[in-house]
């Protein structure tokens, strides 16, 4: 309908300008509900490749109908971060996040110190929230900032923006997609970890019983080792067991 609009409104136009002038085609003096017809052309078989159709639906309507840009993704994008776009609200204060989307719209702007900044609205399935980049981390990521872009945003938690809750980004980076992992590789630093910390991994593996291997990489005043969980502590690689992981271990933990 698109490839025909433009001819649809110059023949409307053309017929509003001859009724003002009086004028009145033959095909007026007839009923016949064919007529009109002949004016448009033929709307053509097919549709837009999909990446066009979305955009073209969210530049004329403000939202996606057909599907969500990030619904082929939505997995492997919830395993590189640690919550949802609509999760972000029950995070408290000032709490470090893993959070990704699709940049909807952003504006740049100059701080009193004449420092650029921006201000991006990020995107998911569940929800959106605007992203406060200052100077510091506009300086790193100003190549990224760009409308539809993917994202994965590490930022800081901020309620008292009016009380809408905002992401104030410490690092942003470019989301690319990886190969379904058929083994789970973890890190942790047995220097600094609390005691026990295995074993409450371990029992975070029982709460996601799957098929993927476990394989642990200490570090320790000896050295690297490698840990593998035996057969018994077989994963299912899901979003929530990462996020979980995060919780436990800290944001670098996932390899």
């Amino acid at each position: 309908m698109l490839h025909v609009l433009e001819d649809a409104l110059s023949y409307g136009q053309k017929q509003q300008q001859d009724r003002l002038l009086g004028q009145a085609s033959i095909f007026d003096l007839g009923d016949s509900p064919a007529s009109s017809s002949r004016h448009h052309a033929s709307i053509p078989d097919g549709e837009f490749e999909k990446a066009e159709l979305l955009r073209l639906e969210k530049e004329s309507l403000g939202l996606y109908v057909s599907e969500h840009p990030l619904s082929a993704i939505r997995e492997q994008l919830r395993r590189r971060t640690d919550c949802t776009l609509a999760e972000l609200e029950k995070r408290r204060e000032g709490e470090t996040v893993l959070a990704g989307g699709i940049v909807a719209s952003l504006r740049t702007t100059m701080t009193k110190k004449g420092e650029p900044m921006a201000f991006v609205q990020l995107e998911d399935v569940t929800g959106s929230v605007e992203v406060v980049v200052f100077n510091s981390t506009y300086a790193a990521a100003r190549e990224l900032l760009v409308e539809d872009a993917v994202l994965v945003v590490k930022g800081r938690i901020d309620h008292k923006q009016q009380g809408e809750t905002k992401l104030v980004a410490l690092e942003v980076t470019r989301f690319e997609a990886t190969p379904e992992r058929r083994e789970v590789r973890l890190k942790v630093d047995a220097r600094s970890a609390p005691a026990g910390v295995i074993s409450e991994l371990a029992g975070l593996v029982r709460d996601f019983p799957g098929e993927a291997p476990v394989y642990v990489d200490l570090v320790t005043s000896l050295g690297p080792k490698l840990l593998e969980l035996g057969p018994d502590y077989r994963v299912d690689p899901q979003p929530d067991f990462f996020a979980s992981v995060r919780h436990l271990l800290g944001a670098a933990s996932v390899q």
